[in-house]
């Protein structure tokens, strides 16, 4: 739910996508997943929201004595990857150090940071990772007198990926906005979903058991 004077506009024509990640481990029961739309006429005199993503890189390596799957090498496993959700998807693993000027660095702690376009005000945020998920952070301005925390999930929960309303936040053009996630290998020796699978190097995928770092604000301009 947005704040009361705020909404998303929907010009004629347009197409709202459902993405949902699947598993079986209830069953292949039909799927019952369904989206609730409130809407206002046009006419209406609402500020409108938009998203700014903040995707990281995950380089997630092997533990240490769990190297005897071929797939713990980076350039195997982003080849999986690129096999099973085709080239384009599959490079992303690539395309973000490039977007966050970042070198590829293994490593459970991936950040980016990103460049704020122009004046906006934050006014919810959350954050996305998948089941190798430890912990995820947005931050403004990090390292400054300006330095403002916009999300802190220290203990990473998959189950609960809702946006949170924050005080409003203002950015200025030019500000810095620093998403940071830790992943870590030891949850697949819990989790069921992992159940009979072997360490890999996790790049950013589309699957379940790959993994994603990203931070999503809810903002309004001036």
């Amino acid at each position: 739910m947005l704040r009361p004077g705020y909404g998303i506009p929907l010009t004629p024509g347009t197409r709202i996508v459902m993405q949902v990640h699947y598993n079986l481990l209830a069953g292949p029961e039909p799927d019952v997943s369904a989206a609730k739309l409130r809407v206002a006429p046009a006419s209406e005199d609402l500020k409108p929201v938009s998203t700014m993503l903040l995707p990281a890189p995950v380089e997630l390596p092997c533990r240490p004595g769990h190297t005897n799957n071929p797939l713990c090498d980076r350039d195997k496993a982003l080849a999986d990857v690129k096999k099973r959700f085709g080239a384009g998807p599959g490079s992303t693993a690539d395309l973000l150090h490039l977007l966050c000027g970042t070198p590829i660095q293994a490593g459970p702690v991936q950040s980016c940071d990103r460049t704020v376009p122009h004046d906006e005000t934050v006014l919810g945020v959350a954050g996305h990772m998948h089941l190798l998920g430890k912990s995820i952070r947005i931050t403004a301005n990090p390292g400054t007198p300006r330095e403002r925390t916009l999300l802190d999930i220290p203990v990473w929960d998959f189950d609960n990926q809702g946006a949170k309303p924050i005080r409003p936040e203002h950015l200025k053009a030019g500000d810095t906005v620093r998403v940071t996630c830790r992943h870590s290998q030891q949850v697949r020796d819990v989790l069921p979903s992992f159940k009979g699978t072997t360490d890999r190097y996790v790049v950013w995928g589309e699957g379940t058991t790959d993994e994603m770092c990203l931070g999503i604000l809810q903002v309004t301009e001036p």
